[in-house]
C-alpha cells in the first residue's frame, strides 16, 4: 500500500503530520484550518485535534501539511473508515492559508489525498465544502446539500406543556450505564435522516461504540446536553443533543443529533426535546449566546422544527464525491 512520505514541489514541501512528534506543525495547522467553518464556530485546539486526528467515531486518519519556509500554509486530512464505508476516504479538512490561495497549494494537497486513497484501496473521495468552485473544477460531483442555521439566545422561550403521556429528562455528560441500550436504539434511528444522492451505509451502534464515542467528549473539552422524551411505559421515544466547547471564546454551541422513533412520530416530540434541551443549555451556559445546526435541505420536517424554534439561515454547504 505504501506509506506517507515527504513530497517537494518548488519551495513547498508536503509532509505527514504526527501531532505528538511535531507540536509546532500541529499548531500551524490549527492556525490555518481552525476557522474553516467561518462564519460558524471555530474549532478550539483540543476540539480540532480530536476532530482531525480521530473524529468522534475514532477512525484512522492521515494528515499531510504543505510547508514553505518552515510555515504551514495548508493541509489535508483523510479519515479512513474501518468499520463501514470501507471503499470511502473522507477529506475531513482541505484548507489553504488565505495568503497562499490560487497558487496550486490546494490542488497539490488534493493530489496527495487522491494518491493515498488509491494506495489504501479506497475508490471514492468525499469532501464537504461551502463553495462550489474548487470541488467542481477537480471533477467532484455534488451529492448532498445542507443548510446551516443559527439560533440566538434572544429567540429562546419557556417550554410549553409537552404531548400527553411523555416525560422529558435532561442529562449532562455521558449516557448513564443503565441507559446505554436505549441510546443505541436512538442513535440507530439517526439513519432515517435524508442522504439525497450521497450513498452512505447505515451506522450501526452497540454499547461499546457509544462509550468510545462519548469518551471523546472529555478529550475535546465538550459539555454535552442530552434530552430524552420518555413514554408512559418507560420507552425512550426521542432524543436530542447540544455540544458546548469550554474553550470557545465566541459563544457558540452546536446542535447535533435529533431523532424520534417511528412508533412515536406525529406528536411534536422532535420540537419538544429540542426546545427543552436548548432552554436547559442556555440556563446553564451564560457565555453561550447562539447555537448552530446543520440539516439536509430536503429534510423539510426538521427544518420546520428549527424555524419554529427561531433558527435563521446562515449559509449552504454541499457534500461532493470523486471516484479515485
Amino acid at each position: 500500500m505504501g506509506t506517507p512520505r515527504m513530497r517537494t514541489t518548488g519551495a513547498m514541501s508536503i509532509v505527514p503530520l504526527d501531532f505528538d512528534a511535531s507540536p509546532d506543525l500541529a499548531a500551524g495547522y490549527h492556525a490555518v484550518a481552525g476557522h474553516l467553518h467561518a462564519p460558524g464556530p471555530p474549532l478550539s485546539p483540543h476540539l480540532f485535534r480530536l476532530w482531525v486526528e480521530r473524529g468522534w467515531r475514532s477512525v484512522p486518519s492521515e494528515t499531510h501539511l504543505a510547508v514553505a519556509d518552515g510555515e504551514v500554509i495548508g493541509g489535508v486530512t483523510l479519515h479512513l473508515f474501518d468499520r463501514d464505508r470501507l471503499g470511502d476516504a473522507l477529506i475531513r479538512v482541505l484548507e489553504v492559508a488565505p495568503g497562499h490561495r490560487g497558487r496550486g497549494v490546494g490542488s497539490a494537497l488534493l493530489g496527495v489525498a487522491r494518491e493515498r486513497a488509491r494506495a489504501l484501496g479506497r475508490s471514492k473521495l468525499i469532501v464537504e465544502a461551502k463553495g462550489e468552485g474548487f470541488p467542481a473544477r477537480h471533477g467532484f460531483r455534488s451529492v448532498y446539500t445542507e443548510a446551516r442555521r443559527v439560533l440566538h439566545r434572544s429567540a429562546g422561550s419557556e417550554p410549553p406543556p409537552g404531548p400527553p403521556g411523555y416525560a422529558f429528562e435532561t442529562t449532562v455528560g455521558p449516557t448513564p450505564p443503565d441507559r446505554l441500550a436505549e441510546m443505541v436504539t436512538l442513535l440507530d434511528t439517526m439513519n432515517d435522516a435524508p442522504t439525497d444522492d450521497h450513498e452512505v451505509a447505515a451506522e450501526r451502534w452497540n454499547p461499546d461504540l457509544v462509550r468510545v464515542y462519548e469518551d471523546t467528549w472529555d478529550l475535546a473539552r465538550q459539555t454535552v446536553y442530552t434530552t430524552v422524551a420518555r413514554a408512559a411505559d418507560g420507552e425512550a421515544a426521542a432524543f436530542t443533543r447540544i455540544f458546548v466547547d469550554a474553550a470557545d471564546p465566541e459563544g457558540w454551541a452546536r446542535q447535533t443529533d435529533t431523532a424520534v422513533l417511528k412508533s412515536h412520530r406525529g406528536r411534536n416530540l422532535g420540537y419538544h426535546v429540542k426546545l427543552r434541551n436548548t432552554a436547559r443549555m442556555f440556563a446553564a451556559e451564560p457565555a453561550v449566546d447562539r447555537v448552530i445546526t446543520w440539516n439536509a435541505v430536503t429534510n423539510a420536517h426538521m427544518i420546520a422544527i428549527n424555524e419554529r424554534l427561531g433558527y435563521e439561515l446562515l449559509d449552504v454547504w454541499r457534500i461532493w464525491e470523486l471516484r479515485t
